[in-house]
Protein backbone atom coordinates (compact mmCIF):
# COMPACT_ATOMS: atom_id res chain seq x y z
CA UNK A 1 0.00 0.00 0.00
CA UNK A 2 1.29 3.40 -1.07
CA UNK A 3 1.68 6.19 1.76
CA UNK A 4 -0.50 8.60 -0.19
CA UNK A 5 0.47 11.94 1.64
CA UNK A 6 4.45 10.80 1.38
CA UNK A 7 4.19 9.98 -2.31
CA UNK A 8 2.14 13.35 -2.85
CA UNK A 9 5.01 15.13 -0.93
CA UNK A 10 7.79 13.58 -2.46
CA UNK A 11 5.79 14.94 -5.82
CA UNK A 12 5.36 18.09 -4.73
CA UNK A 13 9.30 18.02 -3.88
CA UNK A 14 9.86 17.15 -7.44
CA UNK A 15 7.76 19.85 -8.76
CA UNK A 16 9.68 22.27 -6.96
CA UNK A 17 13.22 21.27 -8.39
CA UNK A 18 11.89 21.50 -12.05
CA UNK A 19 10.68 25.00 -10.90
CA UNK A 20 14.28 26.10 -9.58
CA UNK A 21 15.32 24.31 -12.99
CA UNK A 22 13.29 26.66 -15.01
CA UNK A 23 14.10 29.32 -12.65
CA UNK A 24 18.04 28.69 -12.84
CA UNK A 25 17.79 28.52 -16.56
CA UNK A 26 15.59 31.90 -17.45
CA UNK A 27 18.62 33.72 -14.96
CA UNK A 28 21.27 31.93 -17.05
CA UNK A 29 22.86 29.43 -14.47
CA UNK A 30 21.31 26.64 -16.79
CA UNK A 31 21.78 26.25 -20.30
CA UNK A 32 21.75 23.67 -23.20
CA UNK A 33 25.75 22.81 -22.71
CA UNK A 34 25.17 22.35 -18.91
CA UNK A 35 22.25 20.20 -19.83
CA UNK A 36 23.94 18.12 -22.40
CA UNK A 37 26.48 17.15 -19.83
CA UNK A 38 24.20 16.97 -16.69
CA UNK A 39 22.92 13.83 -18.85
CA UNK A 40 25.43 12.21 -19.70
CA UNK A 41 26.45 12.37 -16.02
CA UNK A 42 22.94 10.93 -14.92
CA UNK A 43 22.78 8.53 -17.50
CA UNK A 44 26.57 7.07 -17.16
CA UNK A 45 27.13 8.04 -13.82
CA UNK A 46 24.13 8.64 -11.14
CA UNK A 47 21.56 6.13 -12.44
CA UNK A 48 23.73 3.33 -12.93
CA UNK A 49 25.12 3.90 -9.11
CA UNK A 50 20.87 4.22 -7.79
CA UNK A 51 20.51 0.98 -9.59
CA UNK A 52 23.41 -0.56 -8.63
CA UNK A 53 23.29 0.52 -4.74
CA UNK A 54 19.24 -0.46 -5.02
CA UNK A 55 20.29 -4.34 -4.68
CA UNK A 56 20.20 -3.75 -0.68
CA UNK A 57 16.51 -2.91 -0.24
CA UNK A 58 14.97 -5.56 -2.40
CA UNK A 59 13.78 -8.38 -0.63
CA UNK A 60 15.24 -11.74 -1.62
CA UNK A 61 12.34 -13.93 -0.66
CA UNK A 62 10.24 -12.07 -3.87
CA UNK A 63 12.62 -10.44 -5.78
CA UNK A 64 12.70 -13.31 -8.31
CA UNK A 65 8.54 -13.41 -8.87
CA UNK A 66 9.11 -9.51 -9.12
CA UNK A 67 11.91 -9.85 -11.29
CA UNK A 68 9.84 -11.96 -13.64
CA UNK A 69 6.68 -10.68 -13.69
CA UNK A 70 8.23 -6.80 -14.25
CA UNK A 71 9.85 -8.35 -17.56
CA UNK A 72 7.25 -9.78 -18.56
CA UNK A 73 5.08 -6.55 -18.26
CA UNK A 74 7.71 -4.02 -19.67
CA UNK A 75 7.34 -6.21 -22.86
CA UNK A 76 3.64 -5.71 -22.54
CA UNK A 77 3.76 -2.65 -22.01
CA UNK A 78 5.28 -1.43 -25.30
CA UNK A 79 2.90 -2.95 -27.19
CA UNK A 80 0.58 -1.31 -24.97
CA UNK A 81 1.82 1.81 -25.41
CA UNK A 82 1.97 1.26 -29.35
CA UNK A 83 -2.00 0.54 -29.21
CA UNK A 84 -3.12 3.73 -27.12
CA UNK A 85 -0.84 5.72 -29.97
CA UNK A 86 -2.81 3.78 -32.87
CA UNK A 87 -5.99 4.84 -30.72
CA UNK A 88 -4.91 8.07 -30.44
CA UNK A 89 -4.57 8.97 -34.03
CA UNK A 90 -7.77 7.20 -34.52
CA UNK A 91 -10.21 9.14 -31.61
CA UNK A 92 -7.80 12.79 -32.53
CA UNK A 93 -8.01 12.19 -36.36
CA UNK A 94 -4.33 12.72 -36.78
CA UNK A 95 -3.51 14.40 -39.56
CA UNK A 96 -1.39 11.12 -41.57
CA UNK A 97 1.59 12.79 -41.91
CA UNK A 98 2.25 13.40 -37.92
CA UNK A 99 0.89 9.71 -37.26
CA UNK A 100 4.14 7.83 -37.26
CA UNK A 101 5.09 10.95 -34.71
CA UNK A 102 2.27 10.66 -32.37
CA UNK A 103 2.63 6.50 -32.49
CA UNK A 104 6.62 7.31 -31.18
CA UNK A 105 5.45 9.81 -28.75
CA UNK A 106 3.63 7.26 -27.42
CA UNK A 107 6.19 4.57 -26.72
CA UNK A 108 9.30 6.97 -26.60
CA UNK A 109 8.82 7.41 -22.50
CA UNK A 110 10.97 9.32 -20.33
CA UNK A 111 10.99 6.12 -18.17
CA UNK A 112 14.76 6.46 -17.28
CA UNK A 113 14.76 9.76 -16.83
CA UNK A 114 12.17 10.53 -14.78
CA UNK A 115 10.51 7.42 -14.29
CA UNK A 116 13.07 5.72 -11.89
CA UNK A 117 13.33 8.94 -9.66
CA UNK A 118 9.50 9.19 -9.65
CA UNK A 119 9.06 5.31 -8.75
CA UNK A 120 11.84 5.57 -6.24
CA UNK A 121 9.72 8.64 -4.38
CA UNK A 122 6.73 7.13 -4.41
CA UNK A 123 7.55 2.80 -3.86
CA UNK A 124 11.16 3.51 -1.90
CA UNK A 125 14.27 2.49 -3.35
CA UNK A 126 13.37 -1.07 -3.85
CA UNK A 127 11.53 -0.23 -6.73
CA UNK A 128 14.32 1.08 -8.64
CA UNK A 129 15.85 -2.50 -9.47
CA UNK A 130 11.85 -3.32 -10.76
CA UNK A 131 11.75 -0.08 -12.61
CA UNK A 132 15.44 -0.71 -14.23
CA UNK A 133 13.68 -4.03 -15.60
CA UNK A 134 11.07 -2.47 -17.38
CA UNK A 135 12.84 0.01 -18.97
CA UNK A 136 15.06 -2.92 -20.11
CA UNK A 137 12.44 -4.94 -21.70
CA UNK A 138 10.97 -1.85 -23.40
CA UNK A 139 14.08 -0.88 -25.05
CA UNK A 140 14.67 -4.38 -26.78
CA UNK A 141 11.59 -3.03 -28.86
CA UNK A 142 11.68 0.43 -28.75
CA UNK A 143 15.54 0.23 -30.77
CA UNK A 144 13.56 -1.94 -33.06
CA UNK A 145 10.14 -1.34 -33.44
CA UNK A 146 9.44 1.98 -31.91
CA UNK A 147 12.73 3.09 -34.66
CA UNK A 148 11.28 1.99 -37.38
CA UNK A 149 8.22 4.13 -36.77
CA UNK A 150 10.12 7.56 -37.22
CA UNK A 151 12.73 5.89 -39.92
CA UNK A 152 12.12 5.90 -43.85
CA UNK A 153 10.41 3.02 -45.68
CA UNK A 154 13.08 0.67 -47.18
CA UNK A 155 15.74 1.80 -43.68
CA UNK A 156 17.02 -1.30 -42.06
CA UNK A 157 19.16 -1.05 -38.80
CA UNK A 158 20.36 -4.88 -38.28
CA UNK A 159 19.85 -7.75 -36.46
CA UNK A 160 22.14 -6.72 -33.09
CA UNK A 161 20.84 -2.84 -33.36
CA UNK A 162 18.48 -3.23 -30.87
CA UNK A 163 20.38 -5.51 -28.59
CA UNK A 164 23.45 -2.85 -29.04
CA UNK A 165 21.40 -0.10 -28.21
CA UNK A 166 19.94 -2.13 -24.99
CA UNK A 167 23.41 -2.49 -23.99
CA UNK A 168 24.21 0.46 -21.45
CA UNK A 169 25.78 1.87 -18.28
CA UNK A 170 21.43 1.35 -16.61
CA UNK A 171 21.04 -2.13 -17.99
CA UNK A 172 24.38 -3.27 -16.88
CA UNK A 173 23.91 -1.84 -13.87
CA UNK A 174 20.50 -3.88 -13.40
CA UNK A 175 22.46 -7.10 -14.65
CA UNK A 176 25.28 -6.39 -11.91
CA UNK A 177 22.41 -5.82 -8.98
CA UNK A 178 20.53 -9.20 -10.04
CA UNK A 179 23.79 -10.88 -9.52
CA UNK A 180 24.65 -9.25 -6.09
CA UNK A 181 20.54 -9.65 -4.90
CA UNK A 182 20.94 -13.74 -5.66
CA UNK A 183 24.13 -14.51 -4.86
CA UNK A 184 24.13 -13.24 -1.61
CA UNK A 185 26.79 -11.14 -2.02
CA UNK A 186 27.29 -7.54 0.05
CA UNK A 187 29.50 -4.93 -1.00
CA UNK A 188 31.65 -3.19 1.58
CA UNK A 189 29.61 -0.30 3.73
CA UNK A 190 31.28 2.35 2.49
CA UNK A 191 30.77 0.82 -1.38
CA UNK A 192 27.28 0.88 -0.77
CA UNK A 193 26.97 4.41 1.06
CA UNK A 194 29.23 5.80 -2.06
CA UNK A 195 26.36 4.22 -4.38
CA UNK A 196 23.59 5.26 -2.84
CA UNK A 197 25.07 8.97 -2.12
CA UNK A 198 25.70 9.11 -5.46
CA UNK A 199 22.50 7.86 -6.86
CA UNK A 200 20.72 9.92 -4.67
CA UNK A 201 21.00 12.97 -6.79
CA UNK A 202 19.88 11.24 -9.68
CA UNK A 203 15.96 12.61 -8.88
CA UNK A 204 17.27 16.29 -7.96
CA UNK A 205 19.49 16.41 -11.57
CA UNK A 206 17.00 15.14 -13.61
CA UNK A 207 13.88 17.55 -12.28
CA UNK A 208 16.44 20.24 -12.82
CA UNK A 209 16.94 18.94 -16.52
CA UNK A 210 13.50 19.00 -16.67
CA UNK A 211 13.11 22.25 -16.30
CA UNK A 212 15.48 23.59 -18.30
CA UNK A 213 13.48 21.43 -21.27
CA UNK A 214 10.08 23.70 -19.86
CA UNK A 215 12.24 27.09 -20.09
CA UNK A 216 13.86 26.07 -23.49
CA UNK A 217 10.80 26.46 -26.27
CA UNK A 218 8.27 29.36 -26.19
CA UNK A 219 5.34 29.02 -24.29
CA UNK A 220 2.79 30.49 -26.94
CA UNK A 221 4.17 27.92 -29.61
CA UNK A 222 4.03 25.02 -27.54
CA UNK A 223 0.62 25.39 -25.87
CA UNK A 224 -0.77 25.98 -29.64
CA UNK A 225 -0.78 21.83 -30.32
CA UNK A 226 -4.27 21.43 -29.43
CA UNK A 227 -3.80 17.59 -30.02
CA UNK A 228 -1.76 16.98 -26.82
CA UNK A 229 -3.92 17.72 -24.45
CA UNK A 230 -6.00 14.63 -25.10
CA UNK A 231 -3.15 12.20 -25.95
CA UNK A 232 -1.87 13.03 -22.63
CA UNK A 233 -5.27 12.94 -20.87
CA UNK A 234 -5.55 9.28 -22.42
CA UNK A 235 -2.30 8.31 -22.38
CA UNK A 236 -0.84 9.19 -19.55
CA UNK A 237 -4.04 8.84 -17.75
CA UNK A 238 -7.00 7.41 -18.56
CA UNK A 239 -4.78 3.81 -20.22
CA UNK A 240 -3.03 3.68 -17.27
CA UNK A 241 -6.00 3.60 -14.73
CA UNK A 242 -7.68 1.43 -16.84
CA UNK A 243 -4.91 -1.04 -16.90
CA UNK A 244 -4.63 -1.31 -13.52
CA UNK A 245 -7.98 -1.84 -12.87
CA UNK A 246 -7.83 -4.91 -15.19
CA UNK A 247 -4.39 -6.35 -14.02
CA UNK A 248 -5.12 -6.18 -10.22
CA UNK A 249 -7.07 -9.60 -10.38
CA UNK A 250 -3.62 -10.85 -12.12
CA UNK A 251 -0.67 -9.85 -10.90
CA UNK A 252 0.18 -11.15 -7.49
CA UNK A 253 2.95 -8.08 -6.66
CA UNK A 254 1.24 -4.53 -5.87
CA UNK A 255 4.53 -2.92 -5.80
CA UNK A 256 4.77 -4.33 -9.63
CA UNK A 257 1.68 -3.57 -10.64
CA UNK A 258 2.46 0.11 -9.31
CA UNK A 259 5.56 0.47 -11.05
CA UNK A 260 4.12 -0.66 -14.00
CA UNK A 261 1.42 2.30 -14.08
CA UNK A 262 3.63 4.63 -13.47
CA UNK A 263 5.67 3.73 -15.46
CA UNK A 264 3.16 3.99 -18.20
CA UNK A 265 2.02 7.25 -16.89
CA UNK A 266 5.33 8.56 -17.80
CA UNK A 267 5.86 11.60 -20.22
CA UNK A 268 7.05 11.60 -24.02
CA UNK A 269 11.12 11.24 -23.58
CA UNK A 270 13.08 14.70 -24.46
CA UNK A 271 14.95 12.19 -27.39
CA UNK A 272 12.05 12.04 -29.18
CA UNK A 273 12.71 15.18 -30.83
CA UNK A 274 16.23 14.35 -31.78
CA UNK A 275 15.09 10.92 -33.11
CA UNK A 276 12.48 12.65 -35.34
CA UNK A 277 15.00 14.88 -36.57
CA UNK A 278 17.72 12.55 -37.61
CA UNK A 279 15.03 10.32 -39.43
CA UNK A 280 13.27 13.61 -41.03
CA UNK A 281 10.35 14.07 -38.78
CA UNK A 282 9.18 16.90 -37.55
CA UNK A 283 11.08 18.00 -34.24
CA UNK A 284 8.88 20.45 -33.04
CA UNK A 285 6.08 18.51 -32.56
CA UNK A 286 7.62 15.40 -30.19
CA UNK A 287 9.69 18.78 -28.62
CA UNK A 288 6.05 20.51 -27.55
CA UNK A 289 5.14 16.58 -26.25
CA UNK A 290 7.67 16.53 -24.36
CA UNK A 291 7.31 19.49 -22.37
CA UNK A 292 3.05 19.42 -22.23
CA UNK A 293 3.38 15.70 -21.01
CA UNK A 294 5.66 16.27 -18.59
CA UNK A 295 3.97 19.30 -16.84
CA UNK A 296 0.83 17.40 -17.25
CA UNK A 297 2.87 14.37 -15.56
CA UNK A 298 2.88 16.52 -12.12
CA UNK A 299 -0.69 16.74 -11.88
CA UNK A 300 -1.21 13.05 -13.43
CA UNK A 301 1.07 10.91 -10.93
CA UNK A 302 -0.30 12.38 -8.23
CA UNK A 303 -4.08 11.67 -9.80
CA UNK A 304 -2.98 8.04 -10.28
CA UNK A 305 -1.41 7.54 -7.04
CA UNK A 306 -4.66 8.73 -5.40
CA UNK A 307 -6.76 6.40 -7.13
CA UNK A 308 -4.46 3.34 -7.01
CA UNK A 309 -5.31 4.02 -3.19
CA UNK A 310 -8.75 4.64 -3.16
CA UNK A 311 -9.78 1.69 -5.51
Amino acid sequence: MVDLTGAITQMVVLVAITIVGFAATKLGYLDDHVKAKLTLLLLNVTLPCMILGSAGDVDVSSAGRQVVWSLGLGVAQFFLLLVTGALCNLILRTPFEQRPIYLFMSVCTNTGFIGIPVAAAIYGNASVLLSSMFITAISLFFYSIGIALISPKGTRQGLLAPFKAAVNPSSIAAVLALVLLFSGVHLPNVVEETLTTLGGITGPIAMLLVGVVVAGLPLREVVSEWRIYPFTIIRQLLVPAALFVALRPIVPDPTVLGVFTVMFAMPTGSMASMFAAQYGRDPKLPAKGTILTTVASFAIIPALILFMTLV
